[in-house]
């Protein structure tokens, strides 16, 4: 599996069509994991809420190839990156800290009355996928 880069449209359409979700955050940038036959897989959407912090929503498939590329990529523009989840949402519950993500709290209300989100967040220092001449790299 491979991350793709520009592809935002086709990104969020297969999101739409394989969810139900529409990616209405704005800045955002869509990129694709796609498998060797070119088959779109996965799909890591960004949010950028400050100049030094985003947003992952995660979706499909991913490899800890992507996960490496797509760390390199977006600490090259940010210092830190969080996880917002529904309490419910027990695969990101048990993933995050897998992946290096550390529980920070909760959101209350963050999406709609009696709905908060768990807060999971990585700062490039604390990122294990990506060594630190992979930031120059990326960027």
């Amino acid at each position: 599996m491979r991350l793709v880069y520009g592809h935002d449209a086709t990104v969020n359409e297969w999101i739409a069509r394989r969810y139900g979700l529409h990616v209405v955050q704005r800045p955002s940038d869509s990129l694709g994991v796609i498998d060797n036959a070119g088959v779109l897989r996965g799909a890591f959407v960004t949010t950028w809420k400050t100049d030094t912090t985003a947003e992952l929503h995660l979706f499909g498939r991913t490899s800890n190839d992507t996960w490496k590329d797509y760390c390199a990529w977006v600490f090259a523009g940010a210092y830190r990156l969080e996880i917002r989840t529904g309490r419910k949402n027990k695969a990101i519950k048990r993933a995050a800290p897998k992946f290096g993500f550390v529980f920070s709290g909760v959101d209350p209300h963050y999406y709609g009355e009696n709905q908060d989100a768990l807060v999971f967040w990585m700062t490039k220092e604390r990122c294990r996928w990506i060594s630190q001449d992979a930031y120059a790299r990326a960027a």
